[in-house]
């Protein structure tokens, strides 16, 4: 990892966990260089907030700052209109008879200590329960409707000036068996007698996963990104802080047995080291033993692969730029470095990508 990297995760460990602030002098080129790496990883509103923190005589060139800032302000907006448009579709979709479960994006928000600099995204609802009512509301109601044939578990639509993603399945695994093992890992933990979560957004009581569920969720939804199309930092902040605050009410026992279940121990061991290597996440906080000296190398494994990809994957990046052999070349490469965590999924997912370019 190149020292303007860890300089820069330094500054994210530092605007999440709080401690002493990365000291040293830079040159407007780095700034630039790690201005880039924020952008690319999508956390340039948390990377903002740890420079404003700065002594004035450590701080980057005005322009540089300028330039977050601006970004800052967008998002600021942007969180503001999704979290309308988030208590807005949940009273929608009561009133409708379903039960929706609000995932990510702006539930896990309002963990961070400046909600609206995280960057946004979608709005992910878990509605297992909205069939062909839901579908008849969307296209009634939807500005647009995103097809994608390779997703069919996921209902997409624009609204309002929203996107809005229900998942008619929690999360999807490309192999059958892991696939199953989940879907029966929801409906025990989902089931009608469970005790509900929920978050507080404008004051609205919106209901979404239990902790230990919760992480789950994130660490696969993690891995199954890092698989398809890269991932960025932004997602393993909100493991870290997810564990940050929900710790002491996470079952260590259930969730290490859904690891193993789910082949998953071994990502999710190294996403552990890696938060409490790089984001500052204590590792007393860490609610399932992932063996600190066994995977500590894999953590700088692992945040090489996402620091490499970003938040889109470095080889989608290149878009039409490249030709398809060299872009396959560089999405086999990744695949490779991945294996060794999830080797039935990944070679399912190589498998399907074949198949699929066939067709």
């Amino acid at each position: 990892m190149t020292i303007n990297q860890r300089h820069f995760l330094a500054f994210i460990r530092y605007a999440l966990m709080g401690g002493d602030y990365p000291h040293g002098l830079l040159t407007e080129s780095s700034w630039k260089e790690q201005q880039a790496i924020a952008k690319r990883q999508t956390v340039s509103g948390i990377f903002f907030n740890a420079l404003s923190k700065l002594p004035p005589a450590l701080r980057p060139p005005q322009q540089i700052l300028m330039k977050l800032y601006s970004y800052v302000v967008y998002y600021e907006n942007m969180n503001k209109m999704l979290n309308e448009r988030t208590c807005e579709i949940f009273d929608i979709y009561h009133k409708l008879g379903f039960h929706p479960v609000l995932l990510k994006g702006q539930g896990a928000a309002t963990l961070y200590k400046n909600p609206g600099l995280r960057v946004f995204g979608d709005i992910d609802i878990y509605v297992p329960d909205g069939g062909q009512k839901l579908m008849d509301w969307v296209k009634q109601n939807a500005d647009d409707i995103k097809e994608d044939p390779r997703r069919s578990h996921i209902l997409a639509f624009s609204w309002q000036g929203a996107t809005i993603e229900n998942h008619l399945c929690l999360l999807k695994f490309y192999n059958k068996r892991l696939f199953a093992n989940m879907q029966s890992i929801v409906a025990d933990e989902l089931n009608p007698d469970a005790d509900p979560a929920f978050v507080t957004i404008n004051g609205q009581q919106i209901e979404t996963l239990p902790p230990t569920l919760g992480l789950l969720y994130l660490i696969v939804h993690f891995s199954r990104h890092l698989i398809s199309s890269g991932v960025g930092v932004r997602q393993l902040c909100d493991i870290t802080l997810h564990i940050h605050h929900f710790h002491q009410r996470i079952d260590t026992e259930s969730i290490e047995r859904w690891f193993d279940k789910l082949e998953m121990r071994r990502m999710a061991n190294a996403v552990a080291a890696a938060c409490v290597k790089y984001l500052g996440l204590p590792d007393s906080e860490v609610p399932y033993d992932y063996k600190a000296d066994e995977w500590g190398n894999k953590a700088d494994e692992l945040m090489q692969i996402i620091m490499d990809g970003g938040n889109s994957g470095y080889w989608q990046m290149l878009g039409k730029r490249q030709n398809i052999f060299h872009r396959a070349k560089l999405y086999l490469k990744q695949q490779f470095r991945i294996y060794p965590y999830m080797p039935h999924e990944v070679a399912t997912e190589i498998w399907l990508k074949l198949i699929h370019r066939f067709k």
